[in-house]
Formats: C-alpha cells, structure tokens, sequence
C-alpha cells in the first residue's frame, strides 16, 4: 500500500555488509540468471502469451469506459463455501482426473507468481482461486491510463539482498518511475512540504529533530543492524527481535522523550492504518521501521505493483506452458503421502481434479493453508492463530483532466480538532487518509485517476463490510469527503469527476503486531511440513510488502530445487 514521503537515501556500511554477507545469495541469483529465459522464436507462442496476459493478467484492460457500480478486489464466495465445509464438499464429489507434476504452487499473487518463476525450469503448475493473476497486485485501465487497485509501489531495493538481483533480473527498471523528492502533507486545507521539519507545529521542531535523526541512526546501523524483515541472517534477526519489544507508538514516545506531538501523531497513525491497516500502538517498531527508516527512492509502475506482476507473469511464461497458469482454480486439499504429495483442486468449471507431485509451495494466506492441509502440526496451527489479518479499501477517481500540482502521494491529516486520540472513535469518523496520483507512471493531460486508501484498523470489519448497502455508503462517504478535502486542495471542479469505482480488499493485510518476532510465530510460520509443502507468502514474515514473498522464494528455492533433484 502507500508509505511516507521519502527522505534522501542515505548511504551505510549496511550496503557494503549486505553485498558481502549474502555474496552466496547472489551467486545462486546469478547461477539461475545463467539459464535466462530465451525469447522464443515461435511469434505464435508469443501471440498465445500476450493473449494469456490480456485475458489473466494483473491488469484488466477490457474494462468499458462504464461499469456497474460494484466493488472489485476479492471475491471469496467460492473459498469460503468450499472450504468452511470441505469435509461434506469432498464426500459429494468424485476426482475427474489425476495427473503428475514435479512441484505445484497454490497461489497466484506476488508471493506464487515470484516462486513460478524462480522454479520455472521445472514448468510448476501455478493454481489461482481469482479470474486473474496478482492477488492484491491488480490494476484497471481507463481510457488507456492503468491504474492500481491495490499495492502502488515498491521502494527501490538495496544491492546484496534477493529483491535486487530480482529488480535487475526481471528489467523492472524499464516499466518503473521514480517520484521527484518528497510529498506534501496536507493540514487545515493547505499543503506543507516540509511537514518533517516541524513545518505545521513549530514549537515541537526538536521532537521532530530527535526523530529524524533517530531513523538516520537506525538506517545507518550506528548500534546494531537494520531490522530487516525478512531477516536474511542471525545479526539482522536479533536486531528484529530487539525492536519488536516496543510498538511503534512506544518507541516513537522512548525517542522523543515525551509525548508525540500532535500532529505527528495523527500522520503516523494515519500513515499505519494506510500501510498496514493497523495501530501505531499495536505494530511491531521492528515492522513498522522497515518503512520509516529504510525508505529511500520508490519505484512506480504504470498499474502499481500490478505492473511488476505482469512483468513476473510475462517472464514465467516465456518457459512454462501457459496450460499450467490456471486460473479460477482453487486449491482445496494437500496430502503428504509417503512417495509423493497429492493436491486436489477445482478447475474453473466446478471439476474435482488432483495432481501428484513432489513438492508444494502454498502461497496462499496462511488461514487458508491452515484449512487444506491434511494433518496440520498443532504448533502452526497456533502459530497461525496469532495472526491478524485487515481489510481496506481504495476508492478510484477519474477526472477529466488531471492535476497540475507536482505530488505522488499526499497525507490528509485535517484541521486542529482532527487528532486520533481514540482508535474507536476513528474507527466511525475517517474516511481516507491519504491519495495518489495513480496514472502517475503515465500521465495525461486529458484524463487523471486518484487513489484514495481507507484501510479498516481493527479486528472484525469484514464482516461488516460484506453487509447489504456498504457500496453505496462507501461510495457517499467518498464523494462528500473529495468534494470538501480534495477538489479545493487541487483546484478542481465536481464537473472535472468522471466517475468513482471502488475496490474491496478483504483480509489483505497481515499485521506484524509486537511480539510476533521474539515468540517464535515466525519460525513456526516458516518451517517445512514433513520437508514437502513450503510456505512462501507474506504473513509467513506477518509483513505486507510483495519483497517479502519475493525474498522468501529466493531463499527457500535452494531446498526446493534439492527435493525437485
């Protein structure tokens, strides 16, 4: 999702350590790199992709410049009535085929699409419950303007970790921007670019200052290693384990020696609830300064993280058979037997199939893997049981025309009276805490698309949101706030709106709540199930970046390639 306004990248010894300690990491990238894909010389296979991408792909392009008024994002009617009941549902239903597979992965988002390809010479079989690839990496398309529906953007990674050699390997520079400096925030209607200085509460600069200069400290491991999650070696996981004692809200009050100012405190709740749909008071520091304190340049694709997807999914299938990309398939069974693992799935037209193969990587939310894998350890069971899962939502504007103002992403923390001192009270009151220019990789002068994110920070809003008429409320909310917060702020009219379409993420978002790193649930949620089925998705580190699930297919690859042989 989004992030604060970026301060300069700062150079540490950090860089130097991480190209030197995962010096290995990067020549097993480079090994796989020695065997890049090649492009075909068949212009009928490459037509057969390109057709595959337009019809599955993370970016829906066949979108009339009208759609009904409905949200998009998940649609989990089909999981939860199979799997809720999956015992009655297998007893009525007969397999229909069976077939063999060296390695199948459960899961079509970030986390499965980065696993497809890091074992794409062993031409895996990649299952996806939605009619399209990307999981909340999605994107829409207006008028020729692709846009994100979910996760925007990612930072720009640091040599020496597996997110870079991925960025290089998969020639992400080529379909991503960078943002020119830091953000606005708004306040009382008007918009301060300086807001890190103490801009809008000059009597609290050297609060400010203090923790300005604390992240500096912290980016450049002046006591101890970054916190890096997920942790790529013993040095960066105790350092982990050191700040997720406190909770951002915590160690923030622990820097500054004091209460936070005010509104620093409602930015950073704001900017919590945006990232990680949660608390400042309930967030890991550990989690929580992977962002605040490594941020540097962001990268931003035409379609927001759905763009990277694409590109994943493009280069996955320049080698495996696009019969083996199934989407509108949903996993609902693994079984280790003794020689070999067996899958069992429903295909897109409602048929029981199974598959037997050696391995599966379940890049599906942690809750669901709880629900189709046979024999389950009570120690992940309970592992699984601390975690907490949010919901958001992104409401898109389409304007005639688009701003003229020189911003990626701008915070709205509102007037005087506007501080978040009560998290129920909030949870009632706000409407979107921040917006984006979403065409921003591709601008147009004739037509613009804002995103706005109101995440849902606190446990039980799903069910809320799945209620009769939350369309329509939404909806209003949206309109009234946009046309008192938002159309003065950028000078624009309600003639210039086109239309609003609105995106629903479910549990989307896994919190890495404090104390989830020191406990032990990681390493639960991490391990192997009987050295056959691995877990690579982001709540197996509880935090929502798609580099984590890119990250841990790299690192689980070595161990996966051994049982593949």
């Amino acid at each position: 999702m989004n992030q604060y306004p970026r301060r300069k990248n700062l150079l540490s010894r950090r860089d130097f350590l991480w190209m030197s300690a995962q010096g290995g990491m990067v020549l097993l990238l480079n090994g796989c790199a020695s065997s890049l894909i090649k492009a075909t010389s068949d212009s009928s296979n490459a037509i057969a992709a390109g057709d595959f991408v337009r019809n599955f792909g993370p970016i829906d392009r066949t979108l009339p410049d009208s759609i009904p008024n409905k949200f998009s994002g998940d649609n989990d009617e089909r999981p939860h009535r199979i799997l809720r009941n999956l015992p009655q549902y297998l007893a009525a239903k007969s397999v229909e085929s069976t077939e063999k597979a060296p390695v199948v992965i459960i899961g079509g988002g970030m986390s499965g699409l980065f696993t497809a390809y890091g074992l794409r010479k062993h031409r895996p079989i990649l299952i996806e419950q939605a009619p399209r690839f990307g999981g909340n990496a999605k994107g829409e398309s207006w008028r020729g303007l692709s846009y994100s529906i979910g996760a925007a953007y990612i930072d720009l990674p640091r040599p020496g970790i597996p997110m870079h050699s991925l960025y290089e390997e998969l020639g992400l520079e080529e379909i991503l921007v960078g943002r020119p400096g830091s953000d606005p925030v708004e306040y009382d209607g008007k918009l301060y670019s300086d807001f890190w200085s103490g801009e809008t509460e000059p009597e609290f600069k050297n609060q400010y200052a203090k923790l300005n200069q604390f992240l500096s400290d912290v980016m450049n491991e002046k006591e101890r290693p970054f916190p890096f999650i997920p942790a790529l070696n013993p040095e960066q996981m105790s350092s982990v384990k050191y700040y997720d004692q406190w909770s951002l809200h915590e160690l923030v009050t622990r820097v500054i020696g004091g209460k936070i100012p005010p509104h620093l405190d409602t930015l950073l709740e704001y900017y919590c609830w945006s990232t990680y749909a949660a608390s400042t008071k309930e967030l890991s520091a550990a989690g929580a300064l992977n962002f605040l304190a490594q941020e540097s340049n962001i990268r931003i694709g035409a379609g927001g993280n759905a763009r990277i997807a694409e590109r994943v999914l493009e280069r996955v299938l320049k080698e495996v058979p696009k019969e083996n990309l199934r989407p509108s398939s949903l996993g609902v069974q693994v079984k280790v037997e003794q020689d070999h693992v067996k899958v069992l799935y429903e295909d897109s037209a409602g048929k029981l199939r199974q598959i037997k193969t050696r391995c599966v990587v379940m890049a599906c939310p942690q809750f669901i893997a709880a629900k189709m894998l046979d024999g389950i350890e009570a120690e992940r069971l309970s592992a699984i049981k601390k975690l907490s899962y949010r919901s958001y939502m992104t409401a898109h504007v389409l304007f005639k025309k688009a701003p003229q103002q020189n911003f990626y992403d701008i915070f709205m923390i509102g007037g005087k009276n506007n501080r978040v001192d009560d998290i129920r009270v909030s949870q009632d009151r706000t409407n979107a805490t921040d917006f984006i220019i979403a065409n921003f990789a591709e601008k147009n002068n004739d037509a613009g698309v804002l995103t706005f994110y109101r995440a849902f920070p606190f446990d039980g809003a799903r069910p809320q949101l799945n209620q009769p008429g939350v369309f329509a409320d939404y909806k209003n909310r949206f309109e009234k706030q946009i046309a008192k917060q938002v159309l003065p702020l950028l000078k624009l009219s309600p003639s210039d709106v086109v239309d609003i379409r609105m995106t629903l993420w479910g549990h989307a978002v896994p919190v890495p709540a404090k104390g989830l790193f020191s406990d032990g649930t990681i390493d639960q949620l991490r391990k192997p199930f009987r050295e056959s089925v691995f877990f690579i998705e982001q709540d197996s580190w509880a935090f929502p970046s798609i580099q984590t699930g890119a990250t841990e297919s790299v690192l689980l690859r070595d161990q996966i390639n051994k049982i593949l042989g």
